[in-house]
């Protein structure tokens, strides 16, 4: 397999399809990554939702976030997407209205949380290569020209 390099719409393109919502890992401030449900917005900016849970807004307020997603390949391609961004709480205006069906059990946890505003996204995405086969020695009605006649 090949590695092609994805730009940063495409990167939003991979990380919004076929959901919104995804996992992630997020570094805050370059601390070790945690896995974190988000939902990722039309710019490729991400909601982190966490309930009652004010601590991630309190730890992230105002710091870098490394975010890092991927998706293993099935048969297809697979892909990695990173990016960096600033953290700020979630505001009333950030909340998705209306909550999409795929995240109506985070539905109740946008009550608080961080919007990451996310500078730039870069990735790779697993191409496999197609390898043409060997050509055939002998094949009917041709002569083999590595066999004396």
């Amino acid at each position: 397999m090949t590695a092609r390099t994805l730009s940063h719409q495409e990167c939003v393109k991979r990380v919004r399809s076929p959901e919104r919502y995804r996992e992630a890992l997020l570094s805050v401030d370059g601390r070790e990554p945690v896995r974190y449900a988000c939902f990722v917005l039309d710019d490729g900016d991400l909601i982190v939702p966490t309930g009652p849970d004010r601590s991630l807004v309190r730890a992230a307020n105002g710091r870098p976030v490394v975010v890092s997603m991927s998706q293993p390949g099935r048969g297809d391609a697979g892909w990695t997407v990173t990016g960096m961004g600033l953290a700020r709480p979630l505001a009333p205006a950030d909340r998705p209205h209306p909550v999409p069906h795929t995240t109506g059990a985070l539905a109740g946890r946008f009550d608080n949380g961080i919007r990451i505003v996310m500078a730039r996204l870069t990735g790779w995405e697993d191409v496999p290569e197609h390898r043409i086969p060997p050509q055939r020695d002998g094949s009917p009605g041709l002569p083999d020209p590595s066999r004396p006649q």
